[in-house]
Formats: C-alpha cells, structure tokens, sequence
C-alpha cells in the first residue's frame, strides 16, 4: 500500500517540476537542459534572459520567485545555480550572476533605483555575480556591484560597493569581513 501510495506521489511531484520548469522557460523564451522549477514563479521578461543548464529555482505560492527583465535589458544566470523561494530580480540594463551561485531566500538584486529624485534621471548599472557566489538569506545588491568569485555575503546584508574575490562580506552596508583563502 504505502509503496503504490510514494510512488504516485513521487509521479505526481515530477510532473510538477516538469510544469513549472516549462511554464519557467517558456515566459524567459528559453530552451535550457536541466531546468527544474519547483513552484510558480512570476517573469515578467520582454527583455533577454538566458539560463545555463542544471538550474534549480525553488519558489513557493505563498512566496515566489519574481523576475522582471525591461525591455532591451539582458539577465544572464549561469550553470548550476540554485535560486530559492521569495528572491526578486529586477533587471532595466543587465545582470549576470555566473555558475555555481547559491541565491538565499527573499534576496533582491536591483541594477536601478526605479525612482529619480526631481530633476534627476533613474540611475542604472549592472550588476555581476562571478562564479561560486554565495547570498545568504535577504541580502539587497544595488547597482553597480562587481562580487568576485568564491565570495559569501551574509544574511540581512546589503551590498553598495563591490566585493573582491575570496572574501566574506556582511553587515549594512555590507563591509569585508575576512578573506576566505
């Protein structure tokens, strides 16, 4: 009985995955391998948005990933990374966050200020993870910011300048805590 009972749900939760992997991709009009999505997410992308392969997003009802990518804007998230529940990318110029990078839950990666103090243009800048990057849990990364390969940036933090290779940031605004080699 209770092996009938897991293997329908296992079906069932495969079929899940398999769902909202190709609703994903479909709404970034992309065609990657090893895509798995798990739960809805809300993409709002006329702009470019290409995936490497083996991505998993983990998004939940009660709080979904959202992605925005403006039009002629470019969001690029490489191999093998790991986007959890409740993190939002807004996206007016480009951002890239490269292979391997773990994105904590409710994180916010923000390339513009979406608001201009009178007489005064929104600012914009991108934004680029390197490789093996590591945001733990509602870390906020503002325009403009580089965050070097093998880095870990610790939860609540909020990043205004960039952060070099090998190194652990935290606080807010987010400072070098210790390098990591």
């Amino acid at each position: 009985m209770f092996g009938v009972s897991n293997m329908i749900r296992s079906l069932w939760h495969s079929i899940q995955i398999r769902y909202w992997s190709w609703q994903f991709a479909k709404s970034c009009r992309c065609n990657v391998s090893g895509l798995q999505v798990y739960g809805r997410c809300i993409v709002d992308a006329p702009g470019r948005i290409d995936v490497g392969s083996n991505v998993f997003v983990r998004s939940r009802g009660y709080n979904p990933v959202e992605i925005t990518v403006s039009r002629g804007a470019y969001l690029k998230i490489g191999d093998n990374c790991f986007i959890n529940q409740g993190v939002r990318i807004a996206c007016s110029m480009e951002i890239q966050i490269g292979n391997g990078c773990l994105i904590g839950d409710e994180c916010v990666i923000l390339d513009n200020d979406y608001h201009a103090m009178p007489g005064t243009g929104i600012k914009a800048a991108p934004i680029i993870i390197m490789n093996n990057v590591w945001l733990a849990t509602r870390v906020i990364v503002l325009r403009g910011i580089t965050i070097g390969e093998n880095s870990i940036v610790g939860a609540g933090s909020v990043v205004t300048k960039s952060i070099p290779a090998n190194a652990f940031a935290a606080g807010q605004p987010a400072r070098i805590i210790r390098s990591l080699v």
